[in-house]
């Protein structure tokens, strides 16, 4: 990795990224399916979701779901539809009012149901916003990484660390409060708008602060949102998902756990004082 040390600016993702939780989804969609027409499928629905997430499934993460035609499409094929069993379909179009969802992370598989279903948005939103509060009170596996916040402390070789999430401010400050890792990055920017929003963000970034675009790295586990945007413009990537997927694009680093990306972070460091001894040795 011979390019860590032109990094300049390293934009974060939040969820599946400052840290990692595999059973938030339980309860996601016990919020959205206890009651009502579809109560009595919950269990149904939570084996099809850990199958979807292990790689048992006909589909996958990096797959796209199209709620117009209830069909899932693979890479860039719009041509060759599935159902949920797996069989080739003749699909309908989806509509503007039912814009597909690429399957990017457990959220966005909970957000595929909730559209299967026809969960409405304000119930999905409310639903979303207590898995939230519930995360905070300890109710799941999530937990803080300390080496991994030690390391994002001690990039002091980059110019910015900066941190993007869709998340809206009022959940997004709450919840990056309590991780205890706000004092970490130059910016926190709340409701991103990604991947559009980064893109325009990025773009800003390079005329601002005078780059190149291999000089920003973005690390994300949703590689629709978080990665390919960056890599549009000619930025670096690292994808970071614990999950089997049917993603065909190589990015430039991949990883799985908060632990690999902790150690990527101290090697970008290490690369920086590098870069700045040789400097030194030049100018002397």
């Amino acid at each position: 990795m011979n390019w860590l040390h032109n990094v300049e600016i390293v934009l974060f993702d939040l969820d599946g990224t400052l840290y990692q939780d595999g059973t938030f989804y339980k309860r996601y969609l016990e919020l959205l399916f206890d009651k009502g027409e579809h109560a009595a499928r919950l269990e149904e629905f939570l084996v099809e979701m850990a199958s979807l997430l292990e790689g048992s499934h006909p589909s996958s993460i990096g797959d796209w779901y199209h709620p117009g035609s209830d069909t899932w499409t693979r890479g860039g094929d719009l041509t060759v539809h599935r159902d949920w069993q797996g069989q080739q379909v003749e699909a309908v179009p989806d509509t503007a009012e039912m814009a597909s969802i690429y399957a990017g992370d457990a959220w966005s598989l909970v957000s595929i149901f909730a559209a299967k279903y026809g969960v409405e948005e304000g119930q999905r939103q409310l639903a979303f916003q207590q898995v939230r509060k519930e995360m905070l009170q300890g109710a799941s596996s999530f937990e803080r990484h300390l080496d991994l916040y030690e390391a994002i402390g001690g990039l002091t070789g980059v110019r910015k660390r900066i941190l993007l999430t869709n998340s809206p401010e009022n959940t997004g400050r709450e919840f990056i409060s309590a991780l205890a890792c706000t004092d970490l990055f130059d910016e926190i920017v709340y409701g991103a708008g990604k991947p559009s929003g980064l893109e325009r963000y990025m773009s800003e970034l390079i005329e601002q602060e005078g780059l190149r675009p291999d000089q920003i790295l973005s690390i994300g586990d949703h590689a629709w949102n978080d990665l390919y945007p960056v890599r549009k413009l000619g930025g670096q990537t690292v994808w970071l998902s614990p999950y089997p997927s049917s993603e065909m694009v190589q990015w430039d680093v991949q990883l799985s756990t908060l632990d690999e990306l902790a150690d990527l972070l101290v090697m970008l460091q290490q690369a920086q004082e590098q870069k700045l001894e040789q400097q030194a040795e030049v100018n002397t």
